[in-house]
């Protein structure tokens, strides 16, 4: 007789709990859980993934040395022996760890341990996607809980909140319509499907968003806050300096604010002050902080995993040589930060170990292939946004070879030679940035907008972020086979492009052909492009900014043609 068991949901930092169906231990369906507290039964179309994760016929489920099928301890033979070599020869710091985002607060804790107690290297780092690290550094993991969802009389949502996270508009368009004087202000660089419930859209400049909540500050006379000129931050969200401060003076009016984030690709500069200033908005007029990030985990990660490297940092070591060892347990750090590190530069170390739920290109390059458990697959918990805490139990066994990444640095410590440390409970610790907060909002502040085709990353709700995952799932492939950019209908006039055509889109880093939607929500020469898509998050420019200790992800030379 079909049961029902009850998971959550790591595509995103909402957690969304959902019901499965089992019959006679086999997932067969998803349900939605009616009883969950926080997402109240909705569960978006990422959310539904969760099945086909379980029974996808491609899962990476052997383990593989030099591309070839080996039992699971000649795999941990394999990388236990290379890692003890190099640490002999060379020393702990020769030796990196990255991890990914959606693994449990019990990984996390594990690959500390194994960091600093077996290996005796501090090259641990945790593979963010997007704005999520400076998001956290600078603003924190937030206050807010979804009670004051439903209690807030006023959101300042910034970033495309509705199709990054689509659960979470129920409770607040819910709250928005409980009363005629509630209100919503979004801030986003054009029109996404949040600012079609938004009673006023502020359309900033790309990367401003700090430069106008800086304002909104000034407006309000706040302490402690970095200093903007107002009609400088009236122009980066396209207003009046009358109309920011009457945005300001309806803040100040309302008693239970909400000001909730999510980030996108761009200046991590930019990302670290929207976190910090949105957290202070958030603190001035007496209401709550809200980010939502892109990995499931991040914020657990975050808790768990200091800040004494990064991914960026670590991978720049592995470019020049001083890391010789790399474990990679979850992200394909190859499609992920792409340019960042080459397969050359993986071909070069003396031992790459990569696990993930698929094959990915990080995993065909590695010297010992270890397959992910999904965390359906696996005990564990996690730290969600708005203060969320989930705890998973197995909905079935995991399969194959597939382990959860404790499981794994179990074994290898155990092959060379010692048991896994003893996991503390001692939370991460992130050193302060060297980051001139002031000096950078001026900076950014005196950007003007550029002329001809400027890139931003387009949401899209079908997919997670960088697409190694959600890339290989059915439903998006039917629903929606092609991928587009969306491009405005006055600058596809001035190049010539039509609706529905194909259209060469071209940077200093490649070029690639993809189909255009003209539409009126793109504004100027802005044209969103789908990170997710391999070929399109290649033109991008993935460079490590040494205050933000995070990656700076631009465009340069964007062109945008005609196709054939």
């Amino acid at each position: 007789m079909p049961e029902i068991k009850k998971a959550s949901c790591l595509f995103c930092s909402f957690q969304c709990s959902f019901g499965m169906e089992m019959d006679a231990g086999v997932p067969v369906r998803i349900d939605p859980d009616m009883e969950a507290p926080h997402n109240l039964g909705s569960l978006c179309t990422r959310g539904h993934y969760n099945l086909e994760l379980l029974v996808h016929p491609r899962r990476n489920l052997a383990t593989t040395v030099n591309r070839r099928r080996v039992p699971w301890m000649s795999g941990v033979t394999k990388v236990a022996g290379k890692l003890k070599e190099i640490k002999e020869a060379d020393g702990g710091d020769a030796l990196g760890v990255i991890v990914g985002t959606e693994l449990s607060n019990e990984d996390y804790a594990a690959a500390a341990a194994f960091a600093a107690g077996t290996l005796g290297t501090r090259n641990i780092a945790v593979a963010y996607d997007g704005n999520d690290y400076p998001f956290l550094r600078g603003g924190g993991g937030g206050d807010a809980t979804p009670s004051d969802l439903d209690a807030a009389d006023c959101f300042v949502l910034v970033g495309d909140i509705f199709w990054g996270h689509p659960s979470v508009a129920k409770r607040i368009i819910g709250s928005r319509y409980k009363s005629r004087t509630n209100r919503i202000y979004t801030l986003n660089p054009y029109r996404t499907n949040t600012d079609w419930f938004a009673d006023r859209h502020i359309a900033v400049r790309p990367g401003a968003e700090p430069v106008v909540l800086a304002g909104l500050l000034a407006a309000m006379n706040a302490q402690g806050a970095p200093r903007v000129e107002l009609d400088s931050a009236a122009a980066a969200g396209g207003l009046t300096t009358s109309e920011l401060t009457a945005i300001a003076d309806g803040l100040k009016e309302h008693h239970k604010v909400v000001v909730m984030v999510s980030s996108r690709l761009g200046d991590s500069a930019s990302g670290f002050l929207t976190g910090q200033l949105a957290a202070l908005l958030a603190q001035k007029v007496g209401g709550k902080y809200a980010p939502l990030f892109r990995g499931g985990n991040a914020l657990g990660a975050y808790n768990t995993i200091g800040s004494a490297r990064t991914a960026p940092e670590i991978l720049s070591d592995v470019v020049s040589g001083k890391i010789k060892g790399l474990l990679v347990f979850g992200p394909d750090i190859l499609q992920l930060y792409p340019g960042a590190v080459s397969t050359d530069d993986l071909e070069k170390l003396q031992v790459l170990a990569a696990s993930g739920i698929f094959e990915n290109d990080t995993t065909k390059h590695s010297d010992v292939g270890l397959p992910q458990a999904v965390w359906t697959e696996m005990a564990g918990s996690y730290t969600g946004s708005l203060g969320i805490a989930t705890t998973i139990a197995p909905l079935t066994d995991a399969q194959g070879d597939a382990r959860s990444t404790g499981e794994m640095l179990s074994d290898i410590a155990g092959e060379m030679g010692a048991a896994l440390p003893a996991v503390g409970g001692s939370a991460g610790e992130h050193p302060e940035l060297p980051i001139d907060t002031q000096a950078e909002l001026d900076r950014i502040a005196g950007q003007s907008v550029k002329e001809g085709v400027v890139l931003i990353e387009g949401i899209n709700p079908l997919h997670r972020w960088d697409g190694t995952i959600t890339g290989r799932m059915s439903f998006p492939t039917v629903i929606s086979p092609y991928c587009d950019v969306w491009i405005g209908e006055e600058i596809a006039r001035t190049l010539g492009v039509e609706a529905g055509s194909n259209v060469a889109l071209a940077t200093e880093r490649g070029e690639t052909t993809i189909i255009a939607t003209v539409t009126d929500r793109m504004p100027g020469g802005l044209v969103a492009i789908p990170s997710y898509v391999p070929d399109v998050r290649g033109l991008l420019a993935w460079t490590l900014n040494s205050s933000t200790k995070w990656f700076d992800v631009a465009a340069s030379g964007v062109k945008v043609t005609p196709g054939t």
